[in-house]
This record gives structure tokens, C-alpha cells and sequence, in this order.
């Protein structure tokens, strides 16, 4: 028997309504391969990752060909007044024919060779002598030199030991090792992080000096985060950072109470530049988002098809151009005049793509060009309106990448005085690097008026730290 007509129209509802439901879950099921694949291909160019977990790919054999032989210098001779060892070399005879018959030239052919001296600790006995009063009957025991720690080892090996361990991030058994190799002292796990402690101890004074003076300076200040080890626990490493000194905070919490806690009383006219993070937005001061961030944000869109793709290109691409021009201007290679043209421009042009996004855009690319437009957009161009901001957070990063470093090689620390000597000889190294000072003998000094009871040395007495 045939259908009826409207049995026929009630079926092909049906499949009409299946069909519309297949192609809903087709929809779903393209648009979650494509995030799976983009999330597939996040890479510390489009993302926020970092280097280290990009795959690398294996590089072919280079080919065979010959090298070229490198230019060598000639070393410069050193003065007479540094020379500790003279010998003078003659012969008597003739090498080839043993003829005796020799007439000088004149002055003689200089040869240097630099050494190093066999090297072996100096063990200093102290004879404290034992008394009775025999007035109050009181035992005493005479006090060691003024400056001489209680300890076994003296400040020159003290600093030492925390310069290998906190500045070269060697571990303690190969800190004990090249001490053992190159002074023949031997010195045990424990005495390696009592050393530490009453190193940060000595270097606490310091470490506050430059807490102070990078915030509440009127420079440039730098903000950003990563990610430490302690006790088996996840904890952040803060660091804010200046041309002049930086300093380091280790904090259970990423949040905006651990900022507030290294950032303390900020300068409130000094421009920041952070990231976007959210942690971040109780600033009151000018805030310069870092702009090498966003293109990498923006090119994670620029590698989709359609509107994404073409806009999120044409955004990198003036983001780029913008760091570009920057850079041109610190190198002197453009005049302001040029610099702040360039600058209006690219504005300009930037606007109008925030504009596009929020009509043609996914809704993940409107948004945040929404976010950037309405709410964030003059923090993208404070480093136009003062003259030490950058539009980048690469002196932070860069005072990161250490700290990371020593966190892969080390694990983390495992105790509070661990963090405290992480944040103190990081702090206090990174700084005396800016100024280019020797940071052994920065430590021994320190060490030693620890010791005397004076006043912890200066860094920069001009600035204050």
C-alpha cells in the first residue's frame, strides 16, 4: 500500500530535521579538530609557551665542504710591570752545524705564556685561651679576631661557595667537588647550606637597598612571573626589574596579592611593563603592555583560514612594524619627529583593524580586540609618551631565563632558607652584572663586614642600593 501524503510530508520533516541535527554535530565536530590542531600547533612563536617545549626538528647532515681557515689575533703583550716570572733563554752552540760562532741580532723574540698557580687553602689555628675570674668565679674563653666568623670556613671561601652554588647554579656536590680539586678543602653538604644561609644573611641589607630603589624609583619598572618548585609544591618567581638593579620574590600564589607583595610602594608616576595578566590590573601607574606578546597572540590567529587569518596577519604585521620603528629610534637611525609619525600611523591603522575584527572576526579574535579596544587600548602606546619605557618585557624575560635555568637543573628548593638565598644571590647578582662588578668580591666584602658588624657594602652609592 503507498503512503499518503501526508505520511510522505511527515517523513521528510523528519529526515529534514535529522539532517539539520547532523550537520549541527558536523559543525561542532570541524570546529573542535580545528582548536585540537591549533592547540597542536602552539609553539613559543604563536603562544605563550616557552622555547624549551618546542619540537625540534632533526636537521639534515650539512654538506661536505671545505672550511675556510679562521683569522687568528695576535695577543697583545703584557707590560713589564705585570709580569711575575723573567727568564732569559740563550744557547751556545749552533743547532745545525754545532758551530760556536754566534753574532745576537738585537732584541730578543718576546714569548708570554699566562698560568695559573697551584692553589691551596690557607688554614688559619686560633688558640682561644680558657680563664677562670677568681673574683666572680666566672669561666671565660678569650674571643676570636674582630671579623673572624664562627665557622670553619673564612668569608673569601664563604662567598665562593655561594657564588658557585646561587651565581652558577652548580649543585652542591659539584660545588664540593671543584672545591675539593682546585683547594684541597673538603667541605660537606651541610656546611654548603650553612654557607648559604649566613651568606643571604650578610647580603639581606643589600637586598632590601635594591627592593626599595627598584620600586619606589621613578625608572622604568619591568613585572613578570614563572613558575618554581618547592617542597614538591608549584610556587612563583617574581621579578621586577629596572636598567639598574632588579630583584627576585619567591610566593606560593600567582595572584595579585603576591604582586602587591614585590611590587610594594611603586613610584606613582614611573611607567610599568607586564604582560596582560590579570594580576596585573591593580596598577595605578602608565602600563605598557608588551607588545611582542601580542604578536604572537595575534599570529596564532593569522595561521587560521578566512577573516581570522587575514586580519590577525594584517595586526602582527603593524605590531611588528611598531617594534621595528622603536628600535630604529633608540639606535638614533630616525629622528622623533619620524619616530612619533610612524607611531600615529600605525595607531591609526591598528584601530581600524580592532574595528574589523569586532564585525568579521571569530568570536575569540572579537574579543580580545574588544578587550584591547575599548578597555586596554592606551596601554599599547604609553611607551610612546616616556622616554625610558619600552614597548617590549625582554629585561624581565631575560632576568627570568636564569632563574629557569636553575629550576630545570635544580628542581626547586626544598625550604624556606632555600628560597631566601635563591631570592637574595639572584637579586644581588643579576644587579652588580648590570653594573659590571666583580660578584666574588662584592661577596667576600659583604661577608666580611657581616662579620665586623658594619654596614653591608654599596653597589651604587649614587643610587642609593
Amino acid at each position: 500500500m503507498k503512503p499518503t501524503y501526508e505520511e510522505l510530508e511527515a517523513r521528510n520533516k523528519e529526515l529534514e530535521a535529522r539532517c539539520d541535527r547532523l550537520e549541527e554535530l558536523l559543525k561542532k565536530a570541524l570546529d573542535r579538530i580545528a582548536d585540537l590542531e591549533e592547540q597542536l600547533n602552539r609553539n613559543s612563536n604563536n603562544s605563550s609557551k616557552p622555547p624549551s617545549t618546542d619540537k625540534k626538528a632533526n636537521t639534515r647532515p650539512p654538506k661536505v665542504r671545505l672550511r675556510k681557515p679562521r683569522k687568528g689575533s695576535a695577543r697583545a703583550l703584557l707590560p713589564l710591570d705585570q709580569i711575575d716570572r723573567h727568564e732569559v733563554c740563550e744557547i751556545d752552540d749552533c743547532p745545525h752545524c754545532g758551530s760556536a760562532e754566534l753574532r745576537s741580532k738585537g732584541d730578543p723574540v718576546i714569548f708570554q705564556q699566562v698560568d695559573l698557580p697551584e692553589v691551596k687553602g690557607v688554614v688559619t689555628q686560633y688558640d682561644l685561651h680558657s680563664y677562670q675570674c677568681q673574683t666572680c668565679k666566672s669561666n671565660i674563653i678569650a674571643p676570636r679576631p674582630e671579623g673572624v666568623p664562627n665557622s670553619a670556613f673564612g668569608p673569601r671561601l664563604m662567598a665562593l661557595v655561594a657564588n658557585l652554588t646561587g651565581v652558577f647554579h652548580l649543585s652542591k656536590a659539584d660545588a664540593k667537588q671543584l672545591v675539593a680539586d682546585l683547594f684541597a678543602v673538603d667541605i660537606s653538604d651541610g656546611s654548603v647550606i650553612n654557607i648559604e644561609e649566613r651568606v643571604s644573611q650578610a647580603l639581606n641589607p643589600v637586598c632590601r637597598r635594591i627592593h626599595t630603589f627598584v620600586t619606589e624609583s621613578g625608572f622604568c619598572k619591568h613585572f613578570d612571573e614563572t613558575s618554581w618548585r618547592d617542597s614538591g609544591k608549584t610556587h612563583y618567581v617574581w621579578v621586577a626589574a629596572t636598567k639598574q638593579a632588579v630583584c627576585y620574590r619567591i610566593d606560593r600564589h600567582r595572584s595579585r596579592g603576591a604582586f602587591e607583595a614585590i611590587a610594594g610602594q611603586l613610584h606613582k608616576l614611573a611607567p610599568v611593563v607586564t604582560d596582560r595578566y590579570s594580576a596585573y590590573n591593580s596598577l595605578e601607574n602608565p602600563r605598557q603592555f608588551c607588545i611582542p606578546h601580542l604578536i604572537r597572540n595575534f599570529r596564532r590567529f593569522s595561521q587560521r583560514d578566512g577573516p581570522d587569518g587575514k586580519i590577525g596577519s594584517a595586526i602582527e604585521k603593524e605590531l611588528q612594524f611598531l617594534s621595528h620603528t622603536h628600535g630604529l629610534y633608540r639606535k638614533a637611525e630616525i629622528s622623533r619627529t619620524t619616530y612619533s609619525q610612524r607611531v600615529r600611523r600605525c595607531r591609526d591603522r591598528v584601530d581600524g583593524l580592532f574595528m574589523d575584527a569586532l564585525i568579521e572576526a571569530s568570536e575569540d579574535l572579537g574579543t580580545l580586540c574588544e578587550k584591547l579596544l575599548l578597555d586596554e587600548f592606551e596601554n599599547l602606546w604609553t611607551f610612546h609618551a616616556y622616554r625610558d619605557a619600552e614597548p617590549s618585557n625582554n629585561l624581565a624575560e631575560r632576568d627570568l631565563r636564569k632563574i629557569v635555568l636553575w629550576r630545570k637543573k635544580s628542581y626547586g628548593t626544598r625550604s624556606e632558607r632555600g628560597q631566601v638565598f635563591v631570592q637574595t644571590i639572584s637579586s644581588v647578582a643579576g644587579t652588580l652584572r648590570r653594573s659590571g662588578a666583580n660578584i666574588l668580591s662584592f661577596l667576600t666584602e659583604a661577608v666580611v663586614k657581616f662579620y665586623q658588624g658594619l654596614d653591608a657594602p654599596m653597589i651604587q652609592p649614587s643610587y642609593g642600593f
